[in-house]
């Protein structure tokens, strides 16, 4: 009985201290608006943060404006690539390996669709 009663007592204590807590608890609307107005102020920063750097702020660094441009590079699975590059005004066509890089191919300067047009046109007649 005595054992019954202890083990009533100390189970009890405990909720009775929760129970205590509980009463001056206004809800969950409270600390939910807190949430959310945190929220709103860690976002309100982040976009801050990404607007300065767009406009020049330093923030992030720049792309730079060089005689060297990579167009377009296409994977041929594994490490190895196939590079377009411009250097100063002229295309060349670079395969990329882990053990070296070489010129494929030299391009042409793009031409307009109707100067290619009439071009291929004065080669047939």
């Amino acid at each position: 009985m005595r054992s019954q009663l202890l083990s009533i007592v100390l189970w009890s204590v405990p909720s009775l201290a929760f129970a205590e807590n509980m009463v001056g608890d206004t809800g969950l609307l409270t600390p939910a608006l807190k949430m959310i107005g945190a929220l709103a102020v860690i976002i309100g920063l982040l976009l801050l943060f990404y607007a300065a750097s767009r406009k020049g702020f330093g923030f992030l660094p720049k792309p730079r404006d060089g005689s060297i441009k990579i167009l377009e590079t296409k994977s041929l699975g594994g490490k190895k690539f196939l590079c377009l590059v411009s250097v100063r005004g002229e295309d060349m066509l670079l395969g990329l390996s882990p053990e070296r890089i070489e010129c494929l191919s030299k391009l042409s300067p793009k031409k307009e669709f109707s100067a290619a047009l009439q071009e291929e046109l004065g080669e047939d007649a």
